[in-house]
């Protein structure tokens, strides 16, 4: 086997939920997947609109890392682990980071807004025939929602990332129950204005 022909691992460290994906390189930037796994963890959840991540979820995190771990291994595979919006935001983040790979054995990138849009991007064009087209996408996540531009011939032109995920939108407007109309009025306010930027966007 060579090294190209070797399984490859990844994880993203979402702010509601952890994906794991094994596959292996089949040529031509195409792959087989061998395994698909995710876990809710909302590490997020909890946490002061993401200022700080919070015992529990740390805990669930940990060990969704620690199951991931061990299928990568099992597999053979180089593992490449991204944390996003929830882990970037909060003020301790390094004690999960550390604890990742202290007791997960993983080590995890975190990465920016604009960075997480590029592979967003790239994941699309894996996914969707739109290669030869000029597209736009919307992914919204847990902590944030990324409005991204490409052109055709897979061209990543420009992206925003707004703090509008569901999690957070979810403890800013909706932390008790039943909702209240006059908390969907401002969370649709708030929405509108926030907004803005991704509009600007996709006009020019």
């Amino acid at each position: 086997m060579t090294d190209q022909e070797a399984p490859l691992a990844a994880i993203d460290l979402g702010t509601n939920s952890f994906h794991l994906v094994v596959a292996r390189p089949t040529g031509n930037n195409r792959f087989d997947i061998l395994d698909r796994e995710k876990e809710v963890v909302r590490l997020g959840s909890g946490s002061g609109d993401m200022k700080r991540l919070a015992p529990d979820a740390m805990d669930r995190g940990i060990s969704a890392l620690t199951r991931f771990r061990r299928l990568v291994d099992a597999a053979g595979a180089e593992l490449h682990a991204v944390a996003t919006s929830a882990v970037r935001e909060a003020e301790n983040r390094d004690e999960f980071l550390d604890r990742a790979r202290d007791e997960a054995g993983v080590t995890v990138e975190v990465v920016s807004g604009v960075e997480e849009a590029r592979l967003i991007h790239l994941g699309v064009l894996q996914a969707v025939p739109v290669y030869d087209e000029r597209i736009l996408v919307i992914d919204i996540g847990g902590g944030s929602v990324e409005f991204i531009i490409g052109a055709a011939g897979g061209e990543f032109v420009e992206a925003r990332s707004l703090k509008l995920g569901a999690i957070r939108m979810t403890e800013r407007f909706f932390a008790d129950e039943p909702v209240r109309k006059r908390d969907l009025a401002e969370a649709r306010r708030y929405i509108r204005a926030a907004l803005t930027p991704a509009v600007r966007l996709v006009a020019d």
